[in-house]
């Protein structure tokens, strides 16, 4: 026998092994194999993988038992939520050797502090789930997105969402954590206080957020919550240009403060796509075509402030509309024109093959990225077609290129990474960082490689190495 079948035959018993120690100590029905896998090898970008398994445990301790299993026999865990990630951090390759740990099973909401505004929520709850459990104390989790993630997902990605304008992204609403450490012991590190001051050494949770399950596996958290919003102000506006979008925002800025909650801004071309396949949804002004729109919302926690916000809004749009900032306005509640926003991708993946592009610029540079990027695609890739819109508040856009079905064909993996080669390359020439919410995963990989400074890297992978020797943690790795 060859050194290599000796290799394989080798890999192939620990597996073996591994299995079936899972089996005995976490019970058959926390494994499955085969068939049963499928669902949980692909995600919502239609990454896939081929696992050799998915253990889903039940709570910390099996996932402790879980982790010291694994590290006995060197098996690769790749810790999974809800599966919404852009970037395939939560499925394995297809090599059929790395084991998924889906927390779909650990969803208690431990304790709710109403008068402390927090929760302690294992990983695996959706956010959906938390927030209508909130709802009864007026509280929520203020991160805003259109998927549904769960929240071991959401502090692996650090999101931002829809509000992070007012409210910050994960890492400004997380107290807490309890993470699982990829060592021989399976150690739980329980850093679950409640507690908004806290100086009493490093502060260690964050080597977790934003890190996609690299360091340990969290399998709880407590959460910073705010008060539901008791008055609100939805806006959606035709611009005539994306650059015009910035002078609008400094005008709703001066005039509201901190009270401008979001500031969207979607393109023409977007909207079109949402509403040809959600012919349900409604045009906010019948017909138009401008190039772009924003959609704003002004809220607080505070009651009694509708018609002050409605007045304010009023004499902002008219300035604008009198300068021409503007052309044309339309008044509705957060359920008037989120719809509008939030079906944009799933809009846009009817027709076609979805390209997506999470980036994040200082808002001076976001317009010229995006112009940069649309000029290069039509003198380039003329077959493919782009859609544009985010956060424009806080410099992120979500660029997406679509390959439509027509034009499939003609789009192989060489012409995919070629689209994405220049895109990327737009970005690094812009100054803004090529994955804003999602990590790094399969999908960007070669991108943290070349874009992310060398001693950047040599400090993540000397982490890694600390916080994982035995590599049995994670989809990507830094070292």
């Amino acid at each position: 026998m060859s050194d290599l079948e000796h290799t394989v035959d080798r890999q192939a018993s620990g597996l073996h092994a591994f299995l079936a120690e899972v089996a005995e100590v976490l019970g058959q029905a926390s494994l499955l194999t085969g068939a049963d896998c499928a669902p949980y090898e692909i995600d919502v970008a239609h990454c896939r993988g081929k696992a050799a398994a998915v253990v889903i445990p039940c709570d910390t301790h099996a996932v402790s038992a879980l982790m010291r299993i694994a590290v006995r026999h060197r098996i690769r865990l790749v810790a999974q939520g809800n599966r919404s990630g852009l970037v395939g951090g939560a499925v394995t390759d297809n090599s059929g050797k790395q084991v998924i740990v889906s927390l779909s099973r650990m969803r208690q909401v431990r304790e709710i502090d109403p008068l402390n505004r927090t929760v302690i929520v294992e990983a695996g709850t959706l956010l959906s789930a938390l927030n209508r459990t909130l709802e009864t104390h007026s509280l929520y989790f203020p991160i805003d997105i259109g998927s549904d993630p769960a929240i071991g997902g959401l502090i692996g990605a650090n999101a931002g969402g829809s509000r992070l304008l007012k409210h910050g992204d994960v890492r400004h609403n997380l107290l807490g954590i309890e993470v699982v450490l990829a060592d021989g012991d399976g150690t739980v590190v329980q850093l679950l206080a409640p507690l908004r001051k806290n100086n009493t050494g490093l502060d260690l949770k964050q080597l977790f957020v934003g890190t996609g399950g690299a360091f340990g596996i969290i399998t709880a958290a407590t959460l910073e919550l705010k008060r539901i919003d008791q008055s609100t102000q939805s806006v959606f506006v035709a611009l005539p240009d994306h650059g015009t979008a910035l002078e609008v925002l400094q005008a709703f800025e001066l005039q509201f403060g901190d009270l401008l909650c979001a500031f969207e801004v979607i393109s023409e071309a977007a909207l079109a796509i949402t509403l040809r396949n959600f012919p349900t949804l409604r045009h906010p002004f019948g017909q138009s075509s401008p190039s772009c729109y924003a959609l704003i919302e002004i809220a607080s926690s505070m009651p009694g402030l509708h018609s002050l916000f409605a007045q304010r809004t009023e004499q902002v749009l008219e300035a604008l509309y009198e300068s021409g900032r503007i052309l044309d306005a339309a008044f509705g509640n957060t359920s008037s024109f989120w719809p509008l926003r939030d079906n944009l991708p799933l809009a846009i993946a009817k027709e076609g093959i979805p390209l997506s592009f999470d980036v994040a610029f200082s808002r001076s540079r976001l317009v010229a990225f995006r112009d940069q990027a649309a000029q290069w695609l039509q003198r380039e890739h003329p077959l493919l077609q782009l859609y544009d819109f985010g956060h424009f508040a806080d410099g992120g856009c979500h660029l997406i290129v679509l390959v439509p079905h027509a034009h499939i064909s003609q789009y192989g993996i060489a012409k995919v990474v070629a689209v994405r080669n220049g895109i990327y390359k737009l970005v690094t020439e812009n100054g803004g960082c090529f994955s804003a919410e999602h990590g790094v995963g399969p999908v960007n990989a070669a991108y943290y490689g070349k874009y992310t400074p060398p001693e950047v890297q040599e400090i993540s992978r000397a982490m890694q190495l600390l916080m994982d020797p035995q590599a049995v943690l994670g989809r990507y790795r830094y070292t």
